[in-house]
């Protein structure tokens, strides 16, 4: 788990602006007319994902080839993105699903075996940040070890405020500069149990759970983004915005 450096003291920097900004915003009635993405459709392809879970650098595999158990393996991902394999030699893993994986170990693998059977599985995630802001407890940025839900990630950040917006989170997907905007009621999750309000995070994105109801999503993260993007900046450097992830590039809004 990967928290904010010095908390108090971002929380201090941070948080007040932002519980501001969220009164200031609470008026806002218009929603964007090339909204096309919907919680229905967003987790039908996060279920993908979770079978096609992206590998990045940290990720450890275990590799498995049948009746070959000197073959068995289990690798991390180095930070060039590369796993090492007997007979195969260097493999850029990183940005691959277990399934490309497995196909260019069995292209590695097949002069020396014939038609080899190969399993990959992951031990172990250390490529997926999740990052928790807004009415939590606990924002920061958190180490996703397995799958996680936007729930998940919530009570990992240590649950609702009492001032927290249960049926308004925002979910902030694709870096800062061009995301997929996806208002959530993790209300009906939790309450009517709807699934389709509990969708399954990917790397780097950002949850934020307001003070009162987002009504103009698109208005509110324009304005959100001048507060919160010194903070991404700040803490992740490098992987925000670059997510190997192949989804559609332009910010698109929902509403559940």
């Amino acid at each position: 788990m990967m928290r904010l450096h010095n908390l108090n003291c971002w929380s201090r920097v941070f948080v007040l602006p932002l519980m501001i900004f969220s009164f200031a915003y609470q008026g806002c009635s218009s929603m964007r007319s090339d909204s096309h993405l919907n919680s229905d459709q967003l987790v039908g392809e996060e279920a993908a994902k979770v079978s096609e879970f992206i590998l990045g650098a940290g990720d450890r595999i275990e590799i498995v080839v049948y009746r070959n158990d000197d073959l068995r393996r289990t690798v991390q991902i180095d930070h060039s993105g590369k796993i090492m394999y007997p007979l195969v030699g260097d493999i850029q893993a990183s940005g691959l699903n277990l399934f490309q994986l497995r196909d260019k170990i069995h292209e590695g693998l097949s002069p020396y075996i014939l038609d080899p059977q190969i399993s990959a599985s992951v031990v172990s995630i250390q490529s997926q940040k999740i990052i928790v802001l807004g009415e939590v407890k606990n924002p920061g940025f958190f180490q996703a070890e397995t799958p996680m839900t936007v729930l998940e990630a919530v009570s990992r950040a240590g649950g609702f405020t009492l001032d927290g917006k249960q049926e308004s989170v925002l979910l902030i997907r694709g870096g800062m500069k061009d995301p997929k905007l996806v208002r959530l009621d993790i209300r009906k999750a939790l309450q009517e149990g709807d699934l389709t309000q509990n969708v399954t995070l990917q790397r780097g994105d950002i949850v934020y759970v307001p003070r009162t109801f987002i009504a103009d999503v698109d208005s509110f993260f324009t304005h959100l983004s001048t507060i919160i993007s010194p903070i991404v900046t700040l803490e992740t450097g490098y992987f925000i915005g670059q997510q190997i992830d192949g989804t559609r590039g332009g910010a698109s809004v929902t509403t559940p």
